[in-house]
């Protein structure tokens, strides 16, 4: 229903070759009101997996879905054949022609999109269906080490608490004084698994205090107990390291984005 002006949407500046107005118009509502639609159907539904298999058990022919979809295929009806045959693909991951046909219908609309970043999306996900998800570590994106030594501290602890499995941390209760060397100190605690942080607050009965410059947070980031050994003082609980990072997980790079 959201357009843009007349007087805008002529202007080759103001035209949606990144973001677009249906993608941004999502964004803004979700900021302020959520992602809840009010259709108590949406409240909690199935795993993408667990509804395709259920849509196909109810069409019975995958075959023949697989027929209509080409018709509608060659009538240009492109987004349609993404959605139902990435139904297909997972509800069975392995049905080669859903595949193939999904990733044609995800291409044509790569081919179609003003935006740059719709295209990539639809011809990375065309290349996923044809070829599977990458695991090339040379195209994976890493951080540099001057970015890193930019972070605040944070920026470091707000990672440390994604990086923390919460359910697995959830008998965790810690109470640490971060007592930087060159910045403000922190009084860092994990209460039933959750990581907070507050900043130029110490406390008296912590259970142990950090003499660290800032710097050397990254050695907790990925449990070099060499690296903390060398630039961490710790006074108190000399295991409190191996109690903070226990429950901290690493992230695979790679994921798929149009199959389970």
């Amino acid at each position: 229903m959201i357009t843009l002006p007349e007087s805008l949407e002529k202007n080759w500046y103001t035209r949606q070759y990144y973001g677009t107005v249906a993608h941004n118009a999502k964004a803004v509502y979700q900021k302020y009101m959520g992602w809840y639609d009010a259709n108590p159907v949406n409240l909690n539904p199935l795993t993408p997996s667990d509804s395709a298999k259920k849509y196909v058990e109810y069409m019975g022919d995958t075959g023949e879905v697989l027929k209509k979809a080409r018709a509608d295929f060659d009538k240009g009806e492109y987004q349609w054949v993404a959605e139902i045959t990435n139904v297909l693909v997972f509800a069975d991951p392995g049905n080669q022609e859903a595949r193939y046909l999904c990733a044609d219908a995800l291409e044509q609309l790569g081919y179609q999109a003003e935006s740059g970043t719709w295209r990539n999306a639809y011809l990375s996900g065309a290349k996923e269906l044809r070829e599977g998800t990458t695991t090339d570590t040379a195209l994976k994106a890493n951080s540099s080490a001057d970015l890193k030594k930019s972070m605040t501290p944070e920026m470091m602890m707000d990672y440390m608490g994604i990086l923390t499995d919460s359910n697995a941390a959830q008998d965790v209760n810690l109470k640490i004084n971060l007592n930087f060397t060159d910045t403000d100190p922190y009084l860092l605690r994990v209460d039933s698994g959750v990581l907070l942080y507050q900043k130029g607050i110490q406390a008296d009965d912590a259970d142990a205090t950090l003499t660290l410059p800032r710097v050397a947070m990254f050695t907790i980031l990925n449990k070099d107990e060499a690296k903390q050994q060398e630039t961490i003082k710790i006074e108190g609980d000399q295991d409190i390291l191996k109690k903070l990072t226990e429950h901290m997980v690493t992230f695979e790079y790679f994921f798929n984005i149009v199959e389970p």
